[in-house]
């Protein structure tokens, strides 16, 4: 019963370390820190070689995917069409694993429009 209660007592304790820890790790808001943190057993990230967080971190909308490229390398996929590119540095290690989602949307003049950066939870 003792082993018990210090179970439950450490967890209710660590779980806020653990999800400031994820929020300041992975640049995420409050929600999202929770959602990782919740979430960690069922996570399953895939990230490109080399990643590195603060380099995304860095992007802005409007830069030429020159800059992107620069700062990132390239990414894991491609997929590009009449609506711009869209670049993908992380992505799911089985098609139901929660993952950290960083994608890069450019539009068709190859400048970033939109960076996906989120806990994506399937």
């Amino acid at each position: 019963m003792k082993a018990l209660r210090f179970a439950i007592a450490f967890g209710i304790l660590f779980f806020p370390v653990a999800v400031a820890i994820n929020s300041f790790r992975f640049g995420y808001n409050l929600k999202e820190a929770y959602w990782r943190t919740l979430m960690t057993p069922f996570e399953g990230t895939v990230w490109t070689p080399g990643f590195k967080e603060s380099a995304f971190s860095r992007l802005r909308i409007g830069m030429a995917a020159a800059e992107v490229f620069a700062l990132l390398g390239d990414p894991i996929r491609k997929s590009c069409g009449d609506f711009g590119c869209l670049w993908i540095y992380t992505w799911q290690d089985t098609g139901s694993a929660d993952f950290d989602q960083r994608w890069v949307i450019f539009d068709s003049s190859e400048h970033v429009k939109e960076i996906r950066k989120s806990f994506f939870i399937d």
